[in-house]
């Protein structure tokens, strides 16, 4: 994909993946940083994206896979003080 367009279908979708992220992480602050990470691994992968498949779900997918990876992590260093 060209690097404009993909810039581009990005942009039009930040208000969609704000809202996304606001209901995974139900915080602003964090939903603003999982928007910001996750439209910089977008960018980072643009490689990995395949023309005329759905942009936007593979964008939101990215955004939960952070979400969830954050979400591990948390929970293993707090199993680890916790101990």
């Amino acid at each position: 994909m060209e690097n404009n367009k993909l810039h581009d279908k990005l942009v039009k979708l930040q208000e969609n993946m704000l809202n996304f992220a606001y209901s995974l992480t139900s915080d602003k602050d964090r939903a603003r940083d999982l928007l910001q990470e996750t439209s910089l691994r977008v960018l980072d992968n643009e490689s990995k994206f395949i023309d005329n498949s759905n942009f936007k779900g593979w964008v939101l997918t990215v955004m939960r896979n952070i979400f969830i990876n954050n979400y591990r992590r948390m929970a293993r260093s707090k199993e680890m003080f916790d101990n």
